[in-house]
């Protein structure tokens, strides 16, 4: 009896083998492993797409895990290819709903979103990226009670949805409700710590508001070194430095800002400033031409605690 067992249980572990080295089920496990690194989830998709033992069905929930991985991966237009894909077999795939709107909307093409988005939160997936995307749209419409609104729904969803609390705290600066954002910020900073889009705006409310200012610094610099590219991070620190007599450090924030933005009037000015604190007199024609573009630029400055001469 013993030998009988003892060989049942060596052909379950020799057929659990056997399934464990199927090329199939790995590729399966891969395709759809949101941990692992986009690179192999997508040579796992591609594998599954190409083996030819899928039906339609299965092959679109493939190519969508491929898509996200490939969105994920910065590879753009591939992506879209595999949602668009998808979505010929099944329209309201809700991978290829949202990763074909989040690209879309990236692009700000919002009417093109919009359906998508309606699709989504109609499918009843996804729901919180849904709502979020579509106080999105309002946003960039200039639609801000919409947009909070919708803001709202999603953090219903999701309270952990940092990009939900970050996107409504910049309505509500919009509208004027300083205090609001403000909250909204630290709620998104709560929930990702390294949200950049957060850390700049809490960074400018700080100033404006003259609250904190060692928390603001740590904000900028929390953003420009995660994102350089980030010119209301740069600015943020350019006028906190000129608060600091950091003539140096403000005039390479600015200068961080204008090489994403050559006409922004503040990197303009604040250059301007450091350059004429530190000596250097032609710093007077950056602040000429920040006036070019911003007639009350200086009293701008004033307001936020910097003295201009």
């Amino acid at each position: 009896m013993r030998l009988v067992l003892a060989m049942a249980a060596c052909a379950l572990a020799l057929a659990a083998c056997a399934r464990s080295d199927d090329p199939l089920a790995a590729n399966r496990r891969a395709c759809a492993d949101h941990n692992r690194a986009p690179a192999e989830r997508v040579e796992a998709c591609s594998a599954l797409i190409d083996s030819g033992e899928l039906d339609d069905a299965a092959r679109a929930e493939a190519q969508a895990h491929r898509g996200v991985a490939r969105r994920e991966a910065g590879e753009v237009t591939p992506a879209l290819r595999d949602f668009e894909a998808v979505l010929r077999v099944d329209e309201n795939n809700a991978e290829a709903l949202e990763g074909r709107a989040a690209i879309l909307l990236a692009s700000g093409q919002l009417d093109a979103v919009e359906p998508l988005v309606d699709r989504l939160i109609a499918s009843g997936e996804h729901l919180a990226q849904a709502h979020l995307m579509k106080g999105d749209i309002a946003l960039q419409r200039g639609d801000l009670p919409a947009a909070i609104t919708s803001y709202d729904e999603a953090i219903n969803r999701d309270r952990g949805l940092a990009l939900a609390y970050a996107h409504r705290g910049r309505a509500k600066q919009r509208l004027g409700d300083n205090g609001g954002a403000l909250a909204d910020f630290d709620a998104a900073v709560r929930n990702d710590n390294d949200l950049v889009d957060a850390r700049a705006a809490r960074c400018w409310i700080s100033v404006q508001e003259e609250t904190d200012l060692d928390r603001a610094r740590r904000d900028a610099e929390t953003a420009v070194a995660a994102a350089p590219e980030n010119v209301e991070g740069q600015l943020c620190r350019g006028v906190l430095q000129l608060r600091g007599g950091e003539w140096a450090g403000a005039r390479t924030s600015f200068e961080a800002a204008l090489a994403v933005e050559p006409g922004n009037p503040t990197a303009l000015f604040g250059r301007g400033i450091a350059r004429r604190r530190s000596g250097d007199n032609e710093g007077r024609a950056d602040m000429n031409r920040a006036r070019d573009f911003d007639g009350h630029i200086g009293e701008a400055f004033d307001d936020m605690g910097v003295r201009t001469y």
